[in-house]
């Protein structure tokens, strides 16, 4: 189809209903297909698109299209310049108010200024099933598109019908992946791509950015909320924040305090989460407005004709100065970004400093921020429609700032990492569904090794679950090429689901003798809350952070973000993570989180297990906000001693770890002293029945030389399980 032509026109227009010419000119295409509108009467809505894939203009003045029943006839002075496309509208005042762009020429009615076409007979595309037929001014067949139950036989179209769609939602041609252009074999295989093209979306490419600079990888509960506030405090002239959900109060006060000093403010939130807005969301949305900043919506309310772009506004990331990029599996939730790390979601997040990646994700905010679509709803109090629906909280809401705590150890500090990078943002559904590159591509590539850490895997898609998941197929089949696989999923969290997907990748191990392992993570003895994580890493250099979840809804439906970071530092960082919570330490004993008050000293006592344990690693609760940590242990009774030193604020530095493990045997009696620094949290009891035994405080000297006997150190000791392979 790149054979440039001239055409030479014939002086007047004219109708043909003839469908078995042969075609004999290649050149420009049938790209969309618009047939099934959300408008009323639906044929208002429609629209065709064609293109010119060569590399010089061609004069189409007199071509036609046809559905074999009418013909409208392109101008004689239409030309379609190179790699140029040619929007037409029936009513071009509708065309517009769905893609918010002109139409280039209007087939159907006189709506506004647009060019009309001529016609014979009025082109109206059946939803059951039709053809759009271009020639050219010879009555040549140029190209052909059926679908649905069109029984056409004619020259130009071999093979079944493409497949129907569902309202609102375009038939596009795929495109080849490596060369960019538009796929023409004359078949529906030219238009059967997994990808979900609803009128409205955006169609943003694949790109990678290569560069020496810097970034900062952190985990969900360990660091999130640290790095996050850190980039916030830092903004000195815009934040630009995409997130499904924003619930937490302790993030919203430096959002305000961004706004109050200068800072431009915008967020976009989804409109119909799972169980509807929350107060807490609509009281953080009426701080940030009244603050200064703003805050939109993106709605569907399918009675007012506003039909969302996307089933879920489902990302979560953010832009800093246009010249920084944060990207998370997590919402800005309480389990997603906690104020106290000892509680929360296992997630992962990475800033970026980069312009061009920040670049390309700009464009992306700003293509979903949009006020001129009907979806992208501002925050409003009293609207006549909605109320405070996307408005303030009821007058008698009280935010509860509670902080949740938990017996999570939070061995993971964040870090910043200089280096070589190559980044490639991940759009669903732009390019989260792209064969020979994105996630699956990455996958296909993988030479030793590939880690999955989903909140969940369907392992069937499809509307009657007959289609495997290509994601999970790829993993898989990466395991047949001989990589280690290792796939962890949630199990509080459509465990069915889970569970299904688990015994499916067991059996098939098995059967084919495949290092392939599947399993739910070990959440008590990880102390997290759930794994919300959306990860994948691959042969140790290549790692994925992103929102989208394996079923079939989140990569051709929602909208989603996710980076592929390729960079040995990080994807060392991250193996780590997932290590551990492949095979997570085993708390032996525990007193739990404490409480205030509290200061640093040297505490001695007793601990008495009631189970023999093996001990490895010691851990000490921080207060909120605090470095509290242990800077000294000693464990011993009459026959044996061991002792651990602290290494400084550097890696895992809540944790001691003893060179040699050792046993505590069950129902004796052992001594311990422990200095600590800075503020610990403490257990106000002379005595305590923790989890896997008993802790006594004989005697604790605070820093000012004050001496009490019922100061007990909130701690926790475990057995370390894992290891690199």
């Amino acid at each position: 189809m790149a054979l440039i032509f001239a055409v030479l026109f014939a002086s007047m227009a004219f109708v043909s209903f003839g469908c078995s010419s042969t075609a004999t000119i290649h050149a420009p295409t049938i790209t969309e297909v618009y047939y099934d509108t959300y408008q009323k009467g639906d044929t208002d809505g429609e629209f065709i698109r064609i293109h010119n894939p060569t590399g010089g203009s061609i004069n189409i003045g007199g071509w036609q299209i046809t559905d074999c029943e009418a013909v409208i006839t392109f101008p004689e002075w239409t030309n379609i310049n190179a790699g140029s496309s040619l929007y037409l509208a029936y009513n071009a005042t509708a065309f517009y108010d769905a893609m918010l762009q002109e139409a280039d020429f209007e087939y159907g009615v006189d709506s506004d200024s647009t060019p009309d076409m001529e016609k014979y007979r009025t082109l109206i595309l059946a939803n059951n099933g039709d053809e759009v037929i271009l020639k050219d001014n010879e009555d040549e067949i140029i190209d052909v598109v059926i679908y649905g139950n069109s029984v056409y036989a004619g020259a130009g179209w071999t093979g079944s019908p493409v497949k129907g769609v569902a309202e609102g939602i375009i038939l596009e041609r795929d495109r080849n992946e490596k060369t960019g252009q538009y796929e023409d074999t004359n078949t529906s295989a030219d238009w059967d791509d997994y990808r979900i093209y609803v009128v409205g979306q955006s169609h943003f490419p694949y790109e990678s950015f290569n560069f020496n600079g810097n970034v900062t990888v952190f985990t969900s509960p360990d660091s999130s909320f640290n790095e996050i506030v850190n980039a916030i405090d830092n903004a000195q002239e815009s934040i630009y924040l995409n997130v499904y959900q924003f619930h937490n109060f302790y993030l919203m006060d430096h959002i305000v305090d961004a706004i109050d000093r200068g800072v431009e403010v915008k967020i976009m939130l989804e409109g119909d989460p799972v169980n509807g807005i929350d107060d807490e969301e609509r009281y953080i949305a009426n701080r940030t407005v009244a603050a200064g900043g703003e805050v939109r919506f993106m709605i569907n309310d399918k009675s007012r004709g506003i039909h969302d772009r996307y089933a879920f506004n489902h990302a979560k990331y953010a832009i800093i100065d246009n010249e920084t990029t944060m990207v998370m599996s997590e919402n800005w939730k309480n389990t997603g970004v906690p104020a106290n790390n000892t509680f929360g979601n296992r997630g992962w997040g990475i800033i970026i400093h980069n312009l061009g990646v920040t670049t390309y994700f700009s464009e992306v905010f700003f293509e979903d921020w949009k006020p001129a679509s009907k979806d992208s709803f501002p925050f409003t109090t009293d609207d006549p429609l909605y109320g405070n629906k996307y408005g303030s909280p009821p007058p008698d809401f009280v935010p509860n700032r509670t902080i949740p705590t938990g017996n999570y150890s939070h061995p993971f500090d964040s870090k910043f990492i200089s280096g070589e990078f190559n980044v490639s943002p991940v759009l669903a559904p732009d390019t989260s569904l792209l064969q020979t590159k994105s996630i699956i591509g990455m996958m296909k590539g993988a030479k030793k090794s590939v880690y999955v850490e989903q909140l969940y895997i369907r392992k069937d898609w499809g509307p009657y679950a007959a289609d495997p998941n290509p994601f999970l197929e790829a993993v898989i089949n990466a395991s047949r090429r001989g990589c280690e696989v290792k796939i962890l999923l949630n199990p509080t969290y459509s465990f069915k689901f889970n569970k299904a997907t688990i015994d499916y990748v067991k059996d098939i191990a098995a059967l084919d003798g495949l290092n392939m392992e599947a399993k739910f993570i070990e959440i008590n003895e990880t102390g997290l809350n759930k794994t919300h994580n959306k990860a994948v890493i691959v042969d140790r250099s290549k790692v994925l952070i992103s929102s989208i979840n394996w079923n079939e809804y989140s990569p051709t439906n929602n909208r989603e973000v996710g980076l592929i970071i390729e960079n040995e530092d990080v994807a060392e960082f991250y193996t780590d993570v997932f290590l551990y919570d492949w095979l997570p330490p085993v708390a032996v004993f525990n007193t739990g989180a404490g409480t205030y008050p509290s200061i640093f000293g040297t505490h001695n006592g007793t601990i008495m297990p009631n189970q023999t344990i093996t001990v490895s690693q010691l851990y000490t609760y921080p207060c909120t906000g605090s470095g509290g940590h242990t800077e000294y242990v000693r464990i011993w009774n009459k026959t044996w001693n061991v002792t651990a030193n602290w290494a400084g604020y550097q890696g895992d530095w809540h944790n001691i770890s003893f060179d040699v493990p050792f046993i505590l045997n069950a129902n004796e009696t052992y001594n311990y002293t422990i200095r600590t620094g800075s503020y610990p949290q403490i257990i106000h009891e002379h005595e305590f029945n923790a989890t896997g035994g008993k802790i006594t405080c004989t005697e604790f000297i605070d820093a000012n030389g004050n001496r009490y006997d019922d100061w007990i150190p909130a701690i926790s000791m475990c057995t370390i399980k894992r290891g690199k392979p």
